[in-house]
C-alpha cells in the first residue's frame, strides 16, 4: 500500500488585512514533514510505503492570495502527479482557509487531487474544530476526523485518528462515505470549551460513535465566524461504512448540537474594554489577565490596536500594568538604537516613555521571528512587536525580557486565555473590543453567510 501525507494549513479571517506571505508559513518538505506530523509511526506499522509531500501552516491571518495558495497547493498536486497510483492520501488541513477569488482552499485542492487519482483512493483528513466545512466536501474526503477539543491541545491524537482510520479502510477494502449535515449556527468560540457541558458530553457522544467499526468519524465543527462565506457555520460530520449510517449520525449530532444552542455563555467575566480595564485595576487579586478579544492575533487579527492600552495609561493607574505585544514595526524599528532607561518620544501613542528592555518575538513555532521593544510610561510597559506574535505562555514574556510574574495587570491580545497561561492568572477578564476578532457576532457585518443563522436571527430548526 501507497500512501501520500501533506499538510497545508491557513486559518483565514476576513476581516483582517495582513495577508500571509511565504515568510509567514512554517515549511517542511519530504521525510522533515514528519518533524510536525504525528502520523509516520501508524503508516510504517501497518507496512505502507509513505510518500511525504510538504508541510506549510502559518499563523491565522487575513485570506490567502491566489499566488501564495498555489505556491503550497502546486507542491501537493506535484506530489499526487508524481504518483497516481497512491492506494491513500492523508492531509492536515485547518478547514477555513479562505483563499481570494476561490473560496475554501481545501475544498478546492481535493477537488484537484480527485482529477488525478482514482476513485478507489481513499483521502483521510484532519481538521481543526474551528472549521467551516463546504457541503461538498463529503464528495471528495472519504475520512474526516476533526479536533474534540477546544482550546485545541488534541491535534496529535486527531491526525492519529484519521492516520488509523485509514489504514483500517484500506486493509478491509472499506470505500468510507462521509456525510456533512450543516448547522445554522454560529455561536461566539469563546463560549465553546470542551471540557464543560454541554460539550463534554456531546463529545464524549462523539468518541463512543467512533467506537463502532462501521464509523470512521464522528465530528462536530464549530465554525470559524471570521469568514464572511457562504460556508460559515457550525457542521456536523460522520464518516462510516455506509452512507445511511453516516447521515444518521451526522443528524443526531447536528440535532443534539443545535438543541444547546443557548447554553453557551462566557464562563469568565466579559465585559467592554473600559470595564475591564477599571475592573483589574480596582481588582484585590495578585494577577489579573485582560485578553484584548477583538485583536486576537491567533485568530487573524493584526495585533495593533491601542485601545486598551490607551485606556490603562488614561486612568494612570498604580497598579503594575504589562500590555503584550503590541505589532508595530515602525516603533521597534525607529527606537530600536535607544538605549534601555533612555527617554523616547513613541510617535503611534503620542506619549513619551522609557525604554525598558530589548528583546525577542516567539513564531507560531516556538521560533525567533524578531525583535521587541518594551517602554514604560509610568506603571504600564507597552511590549511592541515588528511583526505579529502570540503571547500565549510564560516563555514569550521570557524572551521580551519582561518578567511576568512582577505586574499585577497582563493585557493580551486573545480570545480564551491558553492553558499555559492560566497557572499565572488569578482572575480573568474577557475584554469584548472591536477589530478583525470581535466576538460580537452583530458587528461583524457579515453578509455572505447562509440565513437564517442563529443567534442572528432565532427560529426553529431540525437537520
Amino acid at each position: 500500500m501507497k500512501v501520500i501525507v501533506a499538510s497545508f494549513q491557513c486559518e483565514s479571517n476576513s476581516r483582517a488585512t495582513l495577508h500571509p506571505g511565504k515568510e509567514d508559513f512554517e515549511y517542511f518538505k519530504g521525510e522533515d514533514i514528519f518533524k510536525k506530523l504525528a502520523v509516520k509511526p501508524i503508516f510504517e506499522e501497518a507496512g505502507f510505503e509513505i510518500i511525504p509531500s510538504v508541510y506549510a501552516n502559518a499563523l491565522p491571518t487575513a485570506t490567502v492570495t491566489e499566488d501564495i495558495f498555489f505556491h503550497y497547493e502546486r507542491q501537493i498536486i506535484e506530489t499526487v502527479e508524481k504518483n497516481p497510483d497512491a492506494d491513500g492520501i492523508y492531509i492536515y488541513f485547518h478547514g477555513s482557509m479562505e483563499v481570494d477569488n476561490i473560496g475554501s482552499g481545501e475544498l478546492y485542492t481535493l477537488k484537484r487531487i480527485r482529477e488525478i487519482v482514482p476513485e478507489k483512493c481513499v483521502i483521510a483528513l484532519t481538521l481543526d474544530l474551528h472549521a467551516n466545512i463546504t457541503d461538498e466536501i463529503g464528495n471528495y474526503a472519504d475520512i474526516i476526523c476533526g479536533y474534540k477539543t477546544a482550546p485545541h491541545i488534541d491535534q496529535p491524537e486527531s491526525q492519529r485518528r484519521a492516520a488509523k482510520a485509514l489504514v483500517y479502510a484500506l486493509k478491509k477494502g472499506i470505500k468510507p462515505k462521509t456525510y456533512v449535515q450543516r448547522i445554522p449556527m454560529l455561536v461566539k468560540g469563546d463560549t465553546m470549551l470542551t471540557k464543560y457541558e454541554p460539550l463534554k458530553t456531546l463529545e464524549e457522544y462523539s468518541e463512543r460513535l467512533e467506537e463502532r467499526e462501521d464509523i470512521f468519524g464522528a465530528n462536530m465543527f464549530f465554525g470559524h465566524c471570521w469568514i464572511d462565506a457562504p460556508n460559515t457555520s457550525a457542521s456536523a460530520v460522520v464518516s462510516a461504512e455506509s452512507e445511511e449510517v453516516a447521515e444518521k449520525f451526522a443528524k443526531d449530532l447536528a440535532n443534539k448540537l443545535w438543541n444547546t444552542r443557548k447554553e453557551y455563555k462566557f464562563l469568565i467575566e466579559a465585559e467592554e474594554p473600559e470595564e475591564c480595564v477599571k475592573r483589574a485595576e480596582e481588582g484585590s487579586e495578585k494577577r489579573i489577565f485582560i485578553t484584548d478579544s477583538g485583536d486576537n492575533t491567533t485568530a487573524g487579527a493584526e495585533g495593533d490596536r491601542l485601545e486598551i492600552l490607551k485606556l490603562a495609561l488614561k486612568i494612570k493607574p498604580s497598579k503594575k500594568w504589562c500590555v503584550a505585544g503590541i505589532t508595530s514595526g515602525e516603533t521597534v524599528n525607529s527606537l530600536w538604537n535607544a538605549k534601555d532607561g533612555e527617554e523616547v518620544f513613541v510617535g503611534i501613542l503620542g506619549e513619551k516613555g522609557v525604554v525598558k528592555s530589548h528583546g525577542e518575538i516567539l513564531g507560531w513555532a516556538k521560533e525567533i521571528i524578531g525583535r521587541s521593544l518594551t517602554i514604560s510610561f509610568g506603571n504600564v510597559d507597552a511590549v511592541f512587536t515588528e511583526l505579529r506574535s502570540a503571547f500565549i505562555e510564560k516563555g514569550n514574556f521570557d524572551k521580551a525580557r519582561v518578567d511576568l510574574l512582577s505586574y499585577d495587570v497582563v493585557v493580551v491580545k486573545l480570545g480564551y486565555l491558553f492553558e499555559e497561561l492560566k497557572p499565572y492568572a488569578d482572575r480573568e477578564l474577557f475584554a469584548l473590543s472591536d477589530g478583525a476578532s470581535c466576538v460580537e457576532l452583530k458587528r461583524l457585518g457579515l453578509k455572505r453567510i447562509v440565513r437564517p443563522m442563529f443567534p442572528l436571527e432565532d427560529f426553529e430548526w431540525k437537520a
